[in-house]
């Protein structure tokens, strides 16, 4: 069974990272709500057919015994054997096991089951790609659209005041280098200055 169908879709599942094999993966697989369907060997001993049989009851996905060997299953994902796989990609799983049931009738019912599953998850795929899309382009305006000012915004008015006319017309008092006024010039308001009154001040 070199050119099986449903053995090559299992072949490409393993090559595209998506099937599981051994107890230990498929386990695990199983625990992390991954898998689409539990594959047994045809000659897989009872106890892992029995384990087999539990994961995938647990989480509500077909467990499927192949007509095929230890050594048939593990030829085709590149394995020495392999007693229990599991696909975790619905496309695939339901590729492989409609293959199957075209040479197998009495898998036809699992088919079925896979299929519509399968058209399932693509038609809810299908609803959230449009608004995505939708939601793409109104982002794209919304950062393209540039920052606008408010229309009751005020021009910024100059803190700076207008000089006075005549201001630097004010002679000013010349000053020595020290800082201090020359000795000898008062303020103009000097002549004014009324004596005092104080009498002690009087010279006699």
């Amino acid at each position: 069974m070199a050119n099986d169908p449903c053995l090559g879709m299992l072949g490409l599942a393993r090559r595209a990272g998506k099937l599981a094999y051994g107890d230990e993966l498929v386990r695990q697989l199983c625990a992390d709500h991954k898998a689409r369907c539990v594959l047994v060997a045809a000659d897989a001993g009872e106890s892992t057919a029995k384990k087999a049989s539990f994961y995938a009851a647990r989480v509500k996905v077909p467990c499927i015994t192949l007509p095929h060997s230890k050594d048939e299953l593990g030829a085709a994902i590149g394995k020495n054997g392999c007693a229990v796989c599991a696909v975790s990609d619905i496309g695939l799983a339901a590729a492989a096991i409609g293959k199957l049931a075209a040479q197998h009738p009495e898998y036809a019912e699992v088919a079925a089951q896979l299929n519509e599953k399968n058209a399932r998850i693509q038609s809810r795929r299908g609803k959230k790609k449009p608004r995505d899309r939708e939601a793409q382009p109104a982002a794209e305006q919304s950062a393209e659209k540039p920052s606008r000012k408010p229309n009751g915004s005020r021009p910024q008015r100059d803190n700076k005041r207008p000089q006075r006319a005549g201001a630097s017309s004010r002679p000013t008092s010349p000053r020595s280098a020290n800082g201090k006024r020359p000795h000898g010039i008062g303020s103009r308001f000097a002549s004014e200055r009324k004596p005092s009154k104080n009498p002690r001040a009087k010279r006699v």
